[in-house]
């Protein structure tokens, strides 16, 4: 698989998590505004029930140390990807002028609103970053802001997803469909189980769930749609995820598909898709754990379509 972002399934509670619906991404109203917002009047975000689009993290070519991409990625370009609020994609993006305060960089002035009480960043209903992000980012800001180098490995040039062992060739490049035949209808109510293929990560960010490090779905077709359960056992699926400092994480695969971690890994990483016996590997690094906000019904970011099985 050329890019695989993952999510990963584990034994904790979301109880009454909010995610994202699979409505139009298209608002139906006029989105409220947040007065605290970078930029002056505010930033637009989107009305609840519409799906946020999921950033397109991997680390590659933003001048970005590796650590400090993915706190962006993970918490904050759910919203500051320039579509709704300033951009911070890239180096030089941190480092423009605060307009809000011209004697900071962007960089200096996220360091402060991320443990705001006033002004928080994100803002509520979101959850504030964990502790060792909010760490790697002041720590980035307190060094200076060094640029880093390139951390990932991009992957090669190629038309299909790719595979690895004998795990068969891509299928569902002939059109979207749901092949499950199944589909998510309980809602925004907490389960493992919820919004299957929607960017789990971002949707969280602006609408209040937990916190995830990794999350996505697995399917047995390249192209399928937001809400379609994806391929839950039999045979056991697993998620392997392999960061940059050699720690392996095994994430089981759910009855719908999904998998997700609240647990540390440090980026980059890289993923494979397991049944015991066969196996699909990304080619390739990454910094994002939003899985899905590549990994989309169509494909973006350079990923062919979904996450597949082996």
């Amino acid at each position: 698989m050329r890019h695989i972002v993952l999510w990963g399934a584990v034994a904790i509670a979301i109880g009454a998590a909010l995610a994202c619906s699979s409505s139009s991404s298209e608002p139906t109203e006029e989105p409220p505004v947040d007065p605290n917002a970078e930029g002056g009047t505010g930033a637009q975000l989107p009305p609840s029930g519409v799906t946020p689009q999921g950033p397109a993290g991997t680390g590659a070519l933003t001048g970005l140390p590796c650590d400090v991409q993915a706190v962006l990625e993970d918490r904050c370009l759910a919203c500051h990807s320039g579509k709704i609020a300033v951009p911070l994609l890239t180096y030089d993006d941190l480092m423009k002028k605060s307009t809000v305060d011209p004697t900071k960089t962007l960089a200096q002035l996220a360091a402060e609103r991320i443990k705001s009480k006033t002004s928080p960043m994100p803002p509520p209903p979101a959850e504030p970053p964990d502790a060792d992000e909010i760490k790697t980012f002041e720590d980035w800001v307190a060094a200076g802001t060094p640029k880093g180098a390139q951390c990932t490995d991009p992957p090669p040039p190629a038309p299909d997803g790719g595979t690895t062992g004998d795990g068969g060739a891509d299928a569902g490049d002939a059109g979207s469909k749901c092949t499950s035949g199944k589909t998510w209808a309980g809602g925004n109510t907490g389960s493992p189980l919820m919004h299957p293929g929607a960017a789990c990560n971002a949707c969280h960010q602006v609408m209040g769930g937990p916190n995830l490090r990794i999350a996505g779905t697995i399917y047995t077709a390249a192209h399928e749609p937001n809400d379609c359960d994806g391929k839950g056992p039999p045979p056991a699926l697993t998620v392997v995820i392999t960061d940059k400092n050699g720690k392996v994480t095994n994430l089981p695969v759910n009855a719908a598909g999904n998998f997700f971690t609240r647990a540390k890994i440090t980026a980059p990483y890289k993923a494979k898709v397991t049944d015991g016996t066969k196996t699909r590997a990304m080619t390739g690094s990454v910094t994002a754990g939003d899985c899905n906000s590549c990994h989309t019904e169509a494909g973006a970011n350079g990923a062919p379509g979904r996450v597949m099985a082996p």
